[in-house]
């Protein structure tokens, strides 16, 4: 009879552990902002190391590496020259597409530097 006694006993407290509160709802309601306040900036981290952006060179090769690399652009010559305000595109490419395609390439690596376009497309020229 003990041991009938002690079963219930450890089933009951193991029920009640698996019960949720009572006292609260199961869910919570996520935070509300005033319509109209400002919210603060966060200030920025100390420790974290100051953005650098890439050199002049470094832009440059890399979108003269893209362009040689892109099978859409394969027949065209395109010239690249970066220095810290702006990229200058110079070529000849074959149709309006190709065009886009490069000045999408160099916007992609250019970061804050200007497109300068002097691409001519064939025909156009």
């Amino acid at each position: 009879m003990k041991r009938m006694l002690w079963g219930l006993a450890l089933v009951a407290s193991v029920f009640a552990q698996q019960q949720p509160p009572t006292n609260r709802p199961p869910y919570t309601t996520p935070p509300t902002f005033p319509e109209g306040g400002t919210q603060q900036e966060m200030p920025p981290d100390t420790k974290a190391p100051p953005p650098r952006g890439l050199s002049a060179a470094k832009v440059g090769q890399q979108i003269q590496d893209k362009l040689k690399s892109e099978p859409a652009l394969a027949n065209t010559k395109l010239g690249v020259k970066a220095n810290a305000k702006s990229v200058t595109l110079t070529g000849l490419v074959d149709t309006e597409r190709q065009h886009d395609l490069a000045l999408r390439i160099a916007q992609s690596y250019a970061g804050d530097r200007k497109i300068v376009d002097k691409i001519k497309i064939r025909g156009q020229a």
